[in-house]
């Protein structure tokens, strides 16, 4: 038996529901919509409402932290030279936004029972990122590595403004124990 076929049968009824929902979420109103219906049901589900203020509070960072670099680097989109899936965006390309957004929300929920929603939702936005041809896999991983940084400037301004960090919250660090 021929291993090939079964396994270009199998990709070949993949390809038309990933490209859809690909579609579908590169859209930042869609990705937005989409992204709190999936937030409010699996805080509903797994009851996680404790940490929705500092997710909220990450996730503006990231936004900030986004349009910052994205207009302080001006780096072009990957489908400006070469056509994607989808009509080129007009804006920049460094980071990623929906993969910034998608990873803070998976780290804020690193330890929670939601976690590998979150996870594998992050990874399909990332992946759609670069299938439809409008990021690279480097401009994605900016996305990862900055969703990291919002989080731990959120847990920091949390702890200077001297707001308690929800125990839910599984980034936090002990600062005394660098000092000494």
């Amino acid at each position: 038996m021929d291993l090939a076929s079964p396994t270009y049968a199998f990709w070949g009824l993949l390809r038309p529901p990933v490209l859809f929902l690909s579609t579908l979420l590169n859209g930042a109103v869609p990705f937005a919509i989409i992204t709190a219906l999936l937030i409010l049901a699996l805080t509903l589900i797994y009851k996680e409402e404790k940490r929705l203020p500092f997710l909220a509070c990450a996730v503006v960072i990231a936004l900030l932290l986004g349009y910052g670099f994205k207009v302080f680097l001006q780096v072009e989109r990957p489908c400006v030279q070469a056509p994607g899936k989808v009509e080129c965006p007009s804006d920049f390309s460094l980071p990623s936004l929906h993969a910034l957004l998608a990873f803070t929300i998976c780290t804020v929920a690193v330890g929670g029972r939601s976690f590998p929603f979150y996870l594998l939702y992050a990874v399909f936005i990332s992946f759609s990122r670069v299938y439809l041809g409008v990021h690279t896999i480097p401009q994605v991983m900016a996305g990862l590595a900055l969703a990291f940084f919002a989080c731990v400037f959120t847990e920091m301004l949390w702890r200077a403004m001297k707001i308690p960090m929800p125990r839910e919250v599984m980034l936090q660090h002990n600062i005394n124990r660098l000092q000494k």
